[in-house]
């Protein structure tokens, strides 16, 4: 028998009121100082108040707020910059799949060289010798909280670079559905899309895990139940939970590798689209692409949806995506977030050039993504 890696996920307190146990998460990693990473939104919701109560008055802390919504170099560099002068000796990142980013990177360049250029050119560089790590997610979607893989734009105008590592997986995250209360409907709709993509990619992806795979078909039936309720009132909070559950579900599912959905949000990361969006709206053509796929996942995909299984089980799924985008006033192609951009071949070719292809169970070629691109931008 062929002995096989299963990634698996550092410690997570999870549920209503978790954030309470950052005391524990602050002696289990041995942080004594450290340096909060969020955004100035989550400052001016209240959000970063709602941590900093429940940090143990012993603990002195320091914050930096001016993460930007897209994870970049110069965020990062600008936090390490408030780590040293602070002396802080650990990270706690509060926030969305940006700041989560950017602390995987910043727990990188505080014990290793500062210059983060390095280690995304090549990962490989990246060694144990990392600061102490601990995420509080404040969206129900990237999944980042738990995964050992990011990305980070040279500027905002700029396709990422991909940063992965063991050594990336955050020490403890803490997953607390009151944290995401306040978050608004359309980022509600756009993060918890995201949760669905990477639960479905990393499914059907050929990388067989059966802990993931079951985990993953789960994360879609919860996306599928609870998201329009989660949408339609941010105080329900059992479907907050749920989302937050299938927020980790996802970053289980990303650890089998994603696919042609995500390889379509670097052909358009040349512009600052929201990612969750980004993928949500590529997603129902990439559906129709696998009609046909060899075995049943495609079907089992449908069913953990509630859909019926059979020949073209790719259309439904896209169908009821693209239902379910219509009803929470998400876009339906890329055009209507604003992209302007009009090199095809450049974008087909970022797109058929990507590593999120690898691990796909049917790779489009690039006439293929002439097709699926054409649809995507509208």
């Amino acid at each position: 028998m062929q002995v096989r890696f299963l990634p698996s996920f550092p410690p997570i307190f999870f549920g209503l009121g978790a954030v309470g146990k950052i005391g524990e998460a602050l002696a289990t990693t041995n942080i004594t100082k450290p340096l909060i990473i969020t955004d100035k939104g989550l400052v001016e919701y209240g959000v970063l108040n709602h941590l900093t109560e429940s940090i143990p008055s012993n603990i002195d802390f320091s914050v930096f707020d001016d993460i930007p919504e897209n994870p970049t170099i110069l965020g990062v560099e600008n936090s390490l910059n408030a780590y040293r002068e602070n002396g802080c000796n650990g990270i706690i990142a509060l926030g969305g799949g940006s700041v989560l980013d950017s602390g995987k990177a910043l727990r990188v360049i505080t014990n290793q060289d500062g210059r983060l250029h390095l280690y995304l050119k090549d990962p490989s560089k990246i060694t144990a010798d990392v600061a102490p790590y601990i995420t509080i997610p404040s969206t129900a979607g990237t999944g980042a909280e738990i995964t050992w893989g990011g990305g980070i734009h040279p500027d905002v105008d700029t396709p990422a670079f991909g940063l992965r590592s063991p050594y990336l997986k955050p020490d403890i995250a803490i997953c607390d559905p009151e944290i995401t209360r306040t978050l608004p409907p359309k980022l509600t709709a756009a993060t918890g899309m995201d949760a669905i993509t990477h639960c479905v990619e990393g499914y059907l992806s050929n990388n067989h895990n059966p802990i993931s795979e079951a985990v993953a078909l789960d994360g879609i039936k919860r996306v599928i139940s609870y998201i329009g309720r989660a949408f339609r009132n941010g105080d329900d909070m059992e479907a907050r939970e749920n989302m937050s559950m299938a927020a980790i579900q996802g970053g289980i599912a990303i650890e089998m590798g994603l696919g042609p959905i995500h390889a379509l949000s670097m052909a358009f990361s040349d512009a600052p689209l929201h990612h969750g969006t980004l993928v949500t709206v590529s997603m129902p053509a990439v559906m129709r692409f696998y009609n046909g796929l060899k075995g049943d996942k495609l079907d089992k995909v449908a069913i953990a949806m509630g859909l019926p299984e059979g020949d073209n089980s790719g259309n439904r799924i896209a169908e009821k995506i693209e239902e379910l985008n219509f009803e929470m006033s998400l876009p339906s192609t890329v055009r209507q977030m604003g992209y302007k951009k009009n090199d095809l071949g450049r974008m087909i070719e970022d797109a058929s050039s990507s590593h999120f292809n690898l691990p796909a169970p049917k790779k489009p070629t690039k006439e293929d993504y002439k097709i699926i691109i054409e649809e995507v931008l509208g």
